[in-house]
């Protein structure tokens, strides 16, 4: 596929790449492969959205036009040489009871395609689905990308308390609230899974390129 690429200083100290505008799995793999070959480079951090990513540097430790220059030249490595590796694919499975009291909106969704709650589940749980990126709050995993036989809307009105592990829809995308949050994502059901455990030292049961599994349990 054809790249286009825009590189903007947002402040003294961060560096804007934007690849692509859309939730596509290639572009999502590239901003990945983009943000890991970064790293060689003495920066603060990196934040990777779907398709761009922002670089947190010391501004007095580069001049502006040097950096830039180095940040392209291993963009264009990354672009040019870039692959996907199946191998490379982590999968994480996620148990989920649908339905009822740990998914309130199960229905709603079923209602809105005019089909079963049993077709809602079976649609759901027959994919497997990328982690683009975390963000919300800690551990959030931005999923996708759902068939658009059940990709549903969000709520009109957030809910004030959802409770942790809820499994929610937006669009043609699926999220699991880490912590009891408000929140306003179609709940179609609810996992034990923990997604975020700041005691561990890699706290995070979800990461930016995983995939993750849905299992249905009994509830």
């Amino acid at each position: 596929m054809g790249i286009s690429s825009r590189f903007s200083f947002v402040s003294e100290g961060s560096l804007l790449i934007e690849i692509g505008n859309i939730l596509d799995y290639e572009v999502s793999d590239r901003v990945q492969s983009l943000s890991l070959a970064l790293k060689k480079l003495d920066i603060l951090d990196i934040t990777v959205s779907y398709g761009s990513l922002l670089i947190d540097f010391d501004p007095l430790k580069y001049n502006l036009d040097e950096f830039l220059l180095d940040v392209k030249n291993i963009f264009d490595v990354v672009m040019s040489t870039f692959s996907k590796r199946e191998e490379d694919t982590i999968i994480r499975d996620v148990f989920v009871k649908f339905g009822g009291q740990y998914g309130p909106d199960l229905k709603y969704v079923a209602g809105f395609h005019n089909i079963s709650e049993e077709e809602v589940i079976r649609e759901f749980t027959s994919k497997i689905y990328k982690v683009f990126m975390l963000g919300f709050t800690p551990g959030f995993a931005y999923m996708g990308i759902l068939s658009d036989r059940i990709a549903t809307p969000r709520l009109s009105t957030p809910r004030l308390s959802v409770e942790a592990g809820s499994v929610g829809i937006a669009g043609n995308q699926t999220g699991i609230y880490p912590t009891r949050s408000p929140g306003g994502w179609q709940i179609i059901g609810r996992t034990e899974q923990a997604m975020f455990s700041p005691e561990n030292e890699d706290p995070f049961f979800l990461k930016p390129s995983d995939y993750a599994r849905f299992i249905r349990v009994d509830s």
